[in-house]
C-alpha cells in the first residue's frame, strides 16, 4: 500500500492493471493486488498424493501388525515408516486413478534378520489358528533369542491382529482363537521376526494359511 502525493490523482479511483487507487481519510491511496498461480500437477504427483492417502488408511488396518513391529517408536513415526516402506504396495493407474492394493507385498518391519518360517492352519469349524514353527539355521541375522511374531488379517474386514509366538531357537506351537468377525477364507498371514536386544528385525513375510 501507498499514499500517492501527486494532485494528477486528486479524487481519483478504480484499478489499473494490478493497482487499486482509491479515498480514505482524505488522502490518495494506492495498494496492490496479490495474485497467485497455481501449478498444475503432473499425473505422477496426483498419483502420489493418492498412494500416500490409501496407504495412510491401510496403516489403520494394520495397526496391531504395526505396533508389535516397532514397540520402540511412536504410532505416527511408525505409521511415516510404514508408508514410506509400503510405497510398492499400492498401484494408481494414472488414467482412471483407481487403486489397486497388493496385500502380499506388505511389510510391517524392516532390517536383515531371516524371516522365520511358520506353518499356519485354521480350523474352520472350531475357528482355531494353528501355528508352528522350527529352529532355524543359526547365523549372524538369525539367533535363537530372536522373538516371532503371527499376523492375520481379514481382507474383507479390512482389520488385523498380532500374536506372539515365540523364541526363534525354540521349536514350537501356538494356537489362537479366530476373531469372531473375521472368515477363514478371506484371512491371511505374515510373519516377522524382532531381536530382543538390539531393535534388529527382518522384513514380514507373506504366509499361506492351510483351511481344515
Amino acid at each position: 500500500m501507498a499514499i500517492i502525493h501527486s494532485h494528477i490523482f486528486d479524487n481519483a479511483s478504480g484499478s489499473v492493471g494490478n493497482v487499486t487507487i482509491s479515498r480514505y481519510k482524505g488522502k490518495n491511496i494506492a495498494k496492490g493486488k496479490i495474485c497467485f498461480k497455481s501449478k498444475k500437477q503432473s499425473a505422477a504427483q496426483v498419483c502420489q498424493q493418492i498412494r500416500f492417502k490409501a496407504l495412510s488408511d491401510i496403516a489403520f488396518h494394520f495397526y496391531t501388525a504395526i505396533r508389535a513391529g516397532s514397540p520402540h517408536q511412536s504410532w505416527s513415526t511408525s505409521r511415516v515408516q510404514f508408508i514410506g516402506l509400503n510405497q510398492n504396495t499400492v498401484e494408481v493407474d494414472e488414467e482412471t486413478l483407481n487403486v489397486t492394493f497388493h496385500p502380499e507385498r506388505i511389510t510391517f518391519t524392516t532390517g536383515n534378520l531371516t524371516p522365520p518360517v511358520v506353518n499356519i492352519r485354521i480350523q474352520e469349524n472350531k475357528r482355531i489358528i494353528h501355528a508352528e514353527w522350527l529352529r532355524q539355521p543359526l547365523s549372524p541375522i538369525a539367533k535363537d533369542e530372536d522373538d516371532l511374531f503371527l499376523v492375520i488379517y481379514d481382507t474383507q474386514e479390512q482389520d488385523s491382529l498380532a500374536y506372539p509366538l515365540g523364541k526363534r531357537g525354540l521349536p514350537g506351537t501356538k494356537k489362537y482363537p479366530l476373531h469372531e468377525d473375521f472368515t477363514p477364507a478371506n484371512c491371511i498371514a505374515y510373519v516377522f521376526a524382532l531381536s530382543p536386544i538390539n531393535r534388529r528385525a527382518s522384513v514380514s513375510k507373506y504366509s499361506n494359511i492351510i483351511l481344515e
